[in-house]
């Protein structure tokens, strides 16, 4: 059990001593490398696929190591001398000692090689922010898109949008909900969608309700007209062109994209073991509306309060829109997003770490650069990440609007990039987390207006751990 103190049993002191030395050693330099790195330090260099390949043969090696040492102990032990019964007693301990060994660091070694091939499979790079300018740039924007497509759907629509600005001195994120239902979005002047489209993307037959023109119809438009869709940040052009329009319209560039689809968010969380949220007091629907806005009789309900979801039910938590309108579902798509960031620890993500891999692999696409994790992992480790919130819904103030409300069917993009700017420059104080459970489904705070006329009350992000709570 602790190598090398065989040996100084049996009187071999010399060989003993060595290999209880080096032993001794290793346990030290382990105990001073743990709890002498910091937590960021430590996640970063697990980001390294040079230092998973050192740990994975580093493993391997002191298994082998340690094997051999428990074999020659009970060989020098001379078990020869021993009766038919004691050899097979002997012979059984030395055998649970070496899967002993070889279990722990058997499990580690594959740990490292799959994190290895989970960062060589999915973050490959390619299309976005070099990894010197975004090491050094002060924000890092992500686009995170879940895409709606699947077996029971035709086509592919990019049913959420979300923008997370991540200031890289203090891990402070600002998640920037985009409706689907945003009409007119613009494109950058020059481009070809802009001359297309010179008012906005909107029904040329002059359909203002049109559904195959508004946000989330952007993704797919780009699919069936790849020519006027950009080349970069990747190979689709459905992501290209909304990755181009978001910029746009929200006036900050875009260093990289997340993509689910909706199999694979419902993997992940499968891979999570669940996650739990608070459904509030009305049952959420499961279906019961047909893709041309028919109600049907829903294949059940997901019951009131704190639930544990499985994938399956989360999915539905996120989507459900039978009784609720799109703001309130981007709500529950938001606190959804903290309630797991706040409930899976390292621990956590370890002990389901293979499944995870397996899952993330399968369904997730991005371009960020393994190069630049790292970094993001440095935020990721601090004791606690500030994540706010601003949704571009009619809770939002307008005051160019005849009710003083933001109107998604005719976007504003002047204020949109005015509550951005507002948001990532002049960022509000953390607020403390509400403790009382939620009266209804969660929906985004009303934002207070101003008298001034502008709108710098509108451009204050809702911290998610007080409208989740």
């Amino acid at each position: 059990m602790v190598p090398g103190s065989g040996h100084l049993l049996l009187q071999r002191r010399r060989t003993g001593a060595l290999i209880l030395g080096v032993f001794g050693l290793a346990v030290a330099a382990f105990l001073i490398l743990g709890l002498g790195l910091r937590r960021s330090d430590l996640v970063s260099n697990l980001l390294s696929t040079r230092v998973l390949i050192v740990v994975t043969v580093g493993c391997v090696v002191a298994a082998l190591a340690w094997i051999a040492v428990v074999l020659r102990t009970y060989l020098i032990a001379r078990p020869h001398r021993l009766t038919a019964g004691s050899q097979t007693i002997g012979l059984a301990v030395v055998s649970v000692l070496c899967l002993g060994v070889a279990a722990p660091f058997g499990f580690a070694a594959n740990l490292a090689n799959s994190q290895r091939g989970l960062l060589d499979t999915l973050f490959t790079g390619g299309g976005g922010t070099s990894v010197a300018e975004a090491i050094s740039k002060p924000r890092l924007n992500v686009l995170l898109m879940g895409s709606d497509a699947g077996a029971d759907r035709t086509g592919a629509r990019s049913d959420t949008m979300m923008v997370a600005s991540v200031d890289t001195h203090t891990g402070r994120t600002t998640i920037f909900g985009l409706p689907r239902n945003i009409g007119y979005a613009q494109f950058p002047p020059g481009t070809p969608m802009a001359g297309l489209f010179p008012k906005g993307f909107h029904d040329p037959n002059g359909d203002p309700l049109s559904g195959e023109y508004i946000l989330n119809a952007v993704y797919a438009y780009g699919l069936t007209h790849p020519a006027v869709a950009p080349r970069t940040p990747s190979t689709d052009p459905g992501l290209n062109l909304l990755h181009q329009t978001v910029s746009y319209m929200l006036g900050i560039p875009l260093d990289y994209y997340i993509e689910v689809d909706m199999a694979g968010f419902a993997s992940i969380i499968d891979a999570l073991g669940g996650v739990t949220v608070n459904v509030g007091p009305v049952p959420l629907p499961i279906g019961g509306v047909l893709p041309d806005g028919t109600h049907v009789t829903p294949d059940g309900y997901i019951p009131t309060g704190v639930q544990h979801l499985d994938g399956d039910k989360a999915l539905w938590y996120a989507r459900s829109r039978r009784d609720a309108d799109d703001y309130a579902r981007m709500a529950r798509q938001r606190c959804l997003l903290q309630d797991l960031l706040a409930q899976n620890s390292p621990t956590d993500v370890l002990a389901h770490f293979q499944a995870i891999a397996t899952a993330t692999t399968n369904t997730v696409t991005t371009n960020i650069p393994q190069e630049v994790l790292p970094s993001l992992a440095s935020l990721a480790g601090r004791e606690s990440v500030q994540l706010d919130s601003i949704s571009f819904d009619p809770n939002l103030p307008d005051p160019s609007q005849p009710d003083g409300k933001f109107d998604p069917a005719r976007a504003n993009v002047a204020l949109m990039r005015q509550v951005v700017q507002n948001a990532i420059t002049n960022p509000p104080p953390t607020l403390p987390p509400i403790s009382s459970a939620p009266t209804s489904h969660p929906t985004p705070p009303t934002q207070p207006r101003t008298t001034a006329g502008e709108p710098t009350a509108a451009a204050s992000p809702t911290s998610l751990a007080n409208s989740c709570a």
